[in-house]
This record gives C-alpha cells, sequence and structure tokens, in this order.
C-alpha cells in the first residue's frame, strides 16, 4: 500500500512585498484563494498517480495542483487536509510577507494564541487527517493526497508512527512524500 502526499504548486500570489500586519492579513487571504501559477509545473509526472485514489484539501492552490498533475478532480475534496493556520498577529512594524510566515508561525509554534487554529489543535488535525488516509487505504487501496507543507510534514509523522515507511520526501512546491506499508 502506498500513500503520497504531494504538495500543491508555487501559487500565483506567493509574492515577497514589504507589509505592515493589515497587509499581512491581506497578503494571506490572497495566497489562500490563489491558483497555481502558470509557471509552476512539476518536473516529473508519475503517471501511475492517475490510478491511485485522490484527495485534495478545500484550498484552491492544492485542487488546482491536482487537476494540473493528474488532469482530473480528486474523488475527495476535504477542508481536514488544509494548510495548518498561517497565524496573523498585529505587531507594529512592517516586513516582507515570508518573513512574517516565518516570524508568526514561530510565535504560534511558541503557544501565542490568535483568532486562528492553535499549533496544538493543527497537529491534532494531523493525527485525525493520517488516521483518515491509513482507513481510506484499506477500502480503496494506493491514495495520493494534494496538500500543503506544513499539513503533509504534520500528516507524515503519526504516519510513520503507525508503521508506515519513509520511501522519499520533499517538502518543496511539488514535493513529493512517498510512503509505504
Amino acid at each position: 500500500m502506498e500513500i503520497v502526499l504531494i504538495r500543491h504548486g508555487k501559487p500565483s500570489s506567493a509574492n515577497n512585498p514589504i507589509v505592515n500586519a493589515h497587509g499581512y492579513t491581506n497578503w494571506i487571504r490572497r495566497y489562500n484563494f490563489s491558483d497555481v501559477a502558470a509557471s509552476s509545473r512539476p518536473e516529473i509526472i508519475n503517471p501511475q498517480y492517475k490510478t491511485f485514489y485522490t484527495i485534495s484539501s478545500d484550498l484552491k492552490r492544492a485542487m488546482h495542483s491536482a487537476d494540473i498533475y493528474l488532469n482530473k478532480t480528486p474523488e475527495k475534496i476535504d477542508p481536514l487536509f488544509r494548510e495548518m493556520e498561517i497565524p496573523r498577529y498585529k505587531l507594529p512594524f512592517q516586513l516582507k510577507a515570508w518573513n512574517w510566515v516565518y516570524l508568526s508561525r514561530l510565535l504560534w509554534m511558541l503557544g501565542f494564541k490568535g483568532s486562528f487554529e492553535t499549533f496544538k489543535q493543527a497537529k491534532q488535525r494531523a493525527n485525525i487527517a493520517a488516521d483518515q488516509l491509513i482507513e481510506m487505504t484499506k477500502k480503496r487501496g494506493n491514495l495520493v493526497l494534494f496538500g500543503h507543507g506544513y499539513m503533509n510534514r504534520y500528516i507524515r509523522k503519526p504516519l510513520i508512527q503507525k508503521g508506515w515507511v519513509l520511501k522519499s520526501k520533499s517538502n518543496a512546491y511539488w514535493g513529493i512524500t512517498k510512503l509505504e506499508n
């Protein structure tokens, strides 16, 4: 049995402007509703994955990635597999958007709260997602999930703890993590 986790392609809105806290919030909204940039395509496509049961996060960039990679709509689209939160804190300075992401994620992982999913809740959701993927392989066989960098990383951990063997991993855009049981 195989579970393949594919990170979405680079979003069309993945630019890096200098923004304040309000601008950062707007940047996140654009990022979350973005499709994949026309210049972002997978280097290699494994045609075997077209035969796998296909799942996607409900965020546009993941669904669009499935369509680009497999030329089909996923059989299952589920918000359970969305990216872990990109936290938003009202801090009194300007940074490049991606520096906001790194700083905010660090604060989030250290336990700073806001009006979004906590890091602890996100890890619990990843554990539930891993359990669901295992159950789906029992019913559907091999599967491929089009998801997100952080979420795929935290889904991978409980899969390994439950006996799945990591065969390859990549967190890059279009990165493929393959696990076997």
